[in-house]
């Protein structure tokens, strides 16, 4: 596990540096790399993190982590990009490299913003998800059985189903936002982590109060399965539209 973390904190930082975009760690990785100075032994994941306006080429980042033994997911395989890009391990991979997940946040108002669209709240919340998520399937089929359904419907008509609803998802749906003062994420300082100096905020301690409570200290390997992460303050329910809506696109 050890060279696996070493290896893929490497590949993240090389690719950040070559395209000059300054990243941070976050969340669980912020906190176990500042208070333990290793990965959580449960962990299965990198956290990262990068403003959303940094980002570089798509392309290159794909290119990039795919010659290098990662399978890149773009938002959970849905047409568009928001808040996530994961770095999964290639079969041929998974003895030498880690799963890495990259976050985008979003600075307005003096806040660091990061949403789930596809993850709505509320009464039809879930009438709502299933809904993109069968939409998603037609608009950007990523199985053999949902390449056949959607071959059956023209495509000009899933086109414009998917974008007028997303249209009525983004305006009339509430979902959980995770929101920091961008201080947070303008403020960073240097650590070391597994032999490299890597940036997390500088106010560490306010940052993981804010994240995690005022307990993040003592170590807890059931905080993600006992639900206390729900009662984060870096967690508020927002309107949707509170941000721009994405840019949607067919993936390949």
């Amino acid at each position: 596990m050890l060279n696996k973390i070493k290896n893929s904190i490497a590949l993240i930082d090389e690719f950040f540096r070559e395209t000059e975009t300054q990243y941070w760690l976050e969340a669980g990785t912020a906190l176990s790399a500042y208070r333990d100075g290793v990965v959580f032994p449960w962990e299965h994941d990198i956290d990262v993190a990068i403003w959303r306006s940094d980002l570089p080429s798509l392309d290159k980042l794909i290119n990039f982590f795919d010659a290098n033994g990662y399978e890149v997911i773009v938002q959970k395989g849905f047409p568009f990009l928001d808040n996530i890009i994961q770095l999964k391990t290639k079969p041929e991979s998974g003895d030498c490299l880690f799963d890495v997940d990259i976050y985008l946040y979003t600075r307005m108002g003096g806040y660091a913003y990061m949403r789930w669209i596809q993850k709505p709240e509320g009464v039809f919340g879930k009438i709502k998800q299933k809904t993109i998520f069968v939409l998603k399937n037609l608009y950007n089929p990523q199985t053999e059985k949902w390449s056949r359904v959607s071959s059956l419907i023209p495509g000009s008509i899933i086109g414009l189903l998917f974008c007028k609803y997303m249209a009525f998802h983004l305006n009339t749906s509430t979902c959980i936002y995770h929101r920091f003062p961008e201080r947070y994420f303008l403020n960073l300082k240097k650590i070391s982590f597994y032999g490299m100096q890597v940036n997390i905020p500088k106010d560490t301690n306010g940052f993981l109060i804010h994240r995690y409570g005022k307990n993040w200290q003592v170590p807890d390997s059931q905080f993600n399965q006992s639900g206390k992460w729900k009662a984060s303050n870096a967690r508020v329910k927002l309107k949707m539209s509170l941000l721009p809506p994405p840019k949607y696109f067919k993936q390949t």
